[in-house]
C-alpha cells in the first residue's frame, strides 16, 4: 500500500467531502440534544449519510448561486472570488459552512416544540431525541433547584443541583454530584449538616429523585433549607 497516496490532496478532499462533513453535522447537532452517542460503526454510517445529504444541498446551492451570479455579473463588475471562488473556499463551504448550517437546523428542529406535531401530521412515529430519561431530566433546560434523593433502603437526603453540580451517565455507571447536601430527618424536615459539604451519589443505589419545582433558581441554596 502506498501511504503517500493517502496524504494526497485528492484523497484528503474525498474524505473531507464524504466523511468529515458528516461528522461536523453530528458535532453541531449534539450541542442541542443530550444523549448517548451512537456506536462507532453506527456513527460512521450516519456520518457518511449526512455527508451525502450535504453534497446534495451543496449541488442545489451551487446551481442557485451560479444562476444568481451570472445574472448579477451581466450588469456589475463583481470580484473574481465571487464569480469564480477558489477551490479552498469551495472546500471550506462544503466541509464546514454547509454542515454547520445543517447541524444547527437539525438541532433546532429536534428541540422545537412543534416537532412532534409535524411528525404526527406526516404520520411518522414520534421518538424523543434524548434516549434516556436521566439525560432528559438533567438536560440543559434544567434550572438550578433543590432535589430530594430516596435510596433503596428508604433513606432520604436533599441537595442543591446548580451550576457546579453534574449528572453523568454511561452504559456502566451513572453518578450524580450535588454541590450542596442537606439532611432530611424522619419527619421530612430539611436541615444543613454541621459542616457545609457536597455529595457524590451512585444512582445504582437510588430509588427515585424528586425535583422540587417550587424552588427558585435565583434564591440559591441559602434560605432554601427549611423545608
Amino acid at each position: 500500500m502506498n501511504f503517500g497516496s493517502l496524504l494526497s490532496p485528492e484523497t484528503f478532499e474525498f474524505f473531507a467531502r464524504y466523511l468529515l462533513a458528516g461528522y461536523v453535522v453530528i458535532f453541531v447537532r449534539s450541542a442541542f440534544v443530550m444523549g448517548l452517542r451512537p456506536k462507532p460503526a453506527e456513527l460512521l454510517i450516519e456520518a457518511i449519510i449526512l455527508s451525502l445529504i450535504v453534497q446534495f444541498i451543496v449541488y442545489v446551492l451551487a446551481a442557485v448561486y451560479g444562476s444568481v451570479v451570472v445574472a448579477s455579473a451581466s450588469g456589475h463588475d463583481l470580484p473574481k472570488w465571487i464569480t469564480a471562488p477558489p477551490d479552498i473556499l469551495k472546500l471550506v463551504a462544503i466541509v464546514i459552512v454547509v454542515p454547520t448550517g445543517l447541524g444547527w437546523t437539525l438541532g433546532r428542529f429536534l428541540k422545537s416544540d412543534w416537532r412532534n406535531g409535524l411528525l404526527r401530521r406526516l404520520s411518522l412515529p414520534v421518538i424523543h431525541p434524548v434516549q434516556r430519561a436521566h439525560d432528559f431530566a438533567f438536560g440543559d433546560n434544567r434550572a438550578p433547584g433543590l432535589v430530594e434523593v430516596t435510596f433503596n433502603d428508604g433513606t432520604k437526603i436533599g441537595g442543591w443541583f446548580g451550576e457546579k453540580s453534574l449528572a453523568a451517565s454511561d452504559d456502566g455507571r451513572s453518578d450524580l454530584y450535588l454541590e450542596r447536601a442537606y439532611i432530611i430527618d424522619t419527619s421530612g424536615t430539611w436541615r444543613e449538616p454541621s459542616h457545609t459539604r457536597a455529595i457524590l451519589i451512585n444512582l445504582r443505589d437510588v430509588r427515585s429523585i424528586e425535583f422540587l419545582m417550587e424552588a427558585k433558581a435565583e434564591d440559591g441554596p441559602e434560605g432554601e433549607n427549611d423545608r
